[in-house]
């Protein structure tokens, strides 16, 4: 469906089908209650009397029975509920029709079965269309006149008054016009009510579909965002002499504000980044794509660890609010030097992993953004010789929660590393996801999840 007035019909001519099922169980029901009344006084009417009620109940049934059946079997037609509606209003009136050919005429005109026409006519509202409402009630109108004008064969009507046709034997012109006039006052009042339920009806369900139309245009934007933002990540990773390195993010909304890169320094020099934006959705991902620019210039320019993240903090204050910081994990690893040197601006630590020992790698300023300088920026250095392993990833990973609510936590995530960490980088990562997965439950992730692995060695690695 191309536009939103289709929709809106698609949607009410759902909602008709939904009523008609309804309406028919609602038959289904009064049938049955109809005929458990009819049998408790079988014994104190006629047998005629008892064979034109038993004998309507029955068709009534069957009538009920077969619309049931073709509703599950056949798709609805919005023609349909005029013939259920009609159909029920001509069963009421043969049974009216059935008594004047077998008792008094006038009991036909005075029997209280007329009066189940009026919950029929009521009924139809809820298909939501005045027009059917009015067919409906027109087609009673003349058919009670048709009755009317019948049994006029065989009675003679006087014009007394509206006690004489209550109290008498016979029937009265105002007790008839009465009557009929009750009758259109009541197929009016229920055609403006359909028409103002069918109004009501309409703008609730433009307003459903115009607002889903707007969440399926943003999801489709967002969709193209987030293709666009891994774009935006390495699709490949250096290969250095002696270092291997891997790197996997997770989102848990479509975008997102997680970073990483591995920008070449030189031939045996890479710079890593591991950053996230406070926040989520499409302001981190905006966020996030002016550090990856800033980040590849500064890198381009040759600066400096502390220079690049002067620069990046510059940017951020300047054109963000405060909310919006970013801890960042900046770090230079030359294999040259067996050498890292690094600065931590209020990222989680990333783990050292060595000679089965663990350095967290802390030190550094605060958060990226929230003061025009950063204070104590100084970079730091930490030895990386042969068989170390550097593991780097945001927050997602030590808050990864359980259907008990509790967190993966630092401890679990230090443990691993402990026990895994002379794996190659790619098993290394593979495993911790999984650990992760299997820890919350296999449910989707609540934040985003960024990993980073550099792995030294003491010859060659394909990435």
């Amino acid at each position: 469906m191309t536009n939103i007035a289709e929709r809106v019909d698609h949607a009410l001519a759902l909602q008709e089908a939904r009523v008609e099922r309804v309406a028919n169980r609602a038959r289904l029901g009064f049938v049955a209650v109809i005929g458990a009344i009819a049998l408790a006084n079988a014994p104190a009417v006629t047998a005629g009397t008892n064979l034109i009620n038993f004998g309507a109940i029955g068709i009534a049934l069957a009538y009920s029975v077969t619309v049931s059946v073709w509703l599950r079997r056949v798709i609805y037609r919005a023609t349909m509920k005029y013939a259920t509606s009609l159909i029920d209003i001509a069963l009421v009136y043969l049974v009216l029709l059935a008594y004047t050919l077998h008792d008094t005429p006038a009991v036909a005109l005075k029997n209280p079965a007329f009066f189940i026409v009026y919950p029929l006519i009521g009924m139809t509202v809820f298909r939501y269309d005045p027009r059917l409402t009015l067919v409906s009630g027109g087609f009673a109108f003349l058919a009670y006149g048709s009755l009317f004008a019948w049994a006029l064969r065989f009675i003679d009507v006087k014009f007394g008054d509206y006690a004489a046709e209550l109290y008498g034997p016979g029937v009265t012109v105002v007790g008839q016009l009465t009557k009929i006039m009750v009758l259109a006052a009541f197929v009016g009042l229920m055609a403006l009510l359909a028409r103002y339920t069918r109004s009501l009806l309409h703008r609730l369900v433009q307003k459903e579909v115009e607002a889903r139309s707007r969440r399926e245009k943003i999801e489709r934007e967002l969709e193209l965002a987030s293709q666009v933002q891994s774009h935006l990540l390495p699709r490949t990773w250096p290969v250095l002499e002696r270092l291997s390195l891997h790197a996997t993010i997770l989102e848990g909304q479509s975008v997102g504000g997680d970073y990483y890169d591995l920008i070449p320094l030189s031939a045996h020099s890479v710079l890593l980044i591991v950053a996230d934006v406070a926040g989520k959705g499409v302001p981190a991902a905006l966020i996030m794509s002016g550090m990856r620019a800033a980040a590849h210039l500064c890198a381009s320019m040759r600066l400096g660890i502390e220079e690049t993240l002067e620069r990046m903090n510059r940017l951020l204050y300047d054109s963000t609010a405060p909310h919006h910081y970013v801890t960042a994990f900046v770090a230079e690893i030359d294999m040259e030097a067996n050498r890292i040197c690094y600065v931590n601006a209020g990222h989680p630590p990333p783990l050292l992993f060595s000679g089965n020992r663990i350095l967290r790698l802390r030190e550094g300023p605060p958060p990226l953004g929230l003061f025009p300088s950063l204070p104590e920026l100084h970079f730091q250095r930490a030895e990386m010789p042969p068989g170390s392993m550097l593991v780097a990833c945001t927050d997602g990973v030590s808050e990864r929660t359980n259907s008990a609510g509790e967190e993966f936590g630092d401890q679990a995530l230090h443990r691993f590393v402990q026990e895994n960490g002379s794996m190659d980088c790619g098993a290394f990562a593979q495993n911790l996801l999984a650990a992760l997965k299997q820890f919350g439950d296999n449910r989707p992730y609540e934040d985003d999840v960024t990993l980073v692995v550099a792995k030294c060695a003491g010859q060659n690695l394909a990435a």
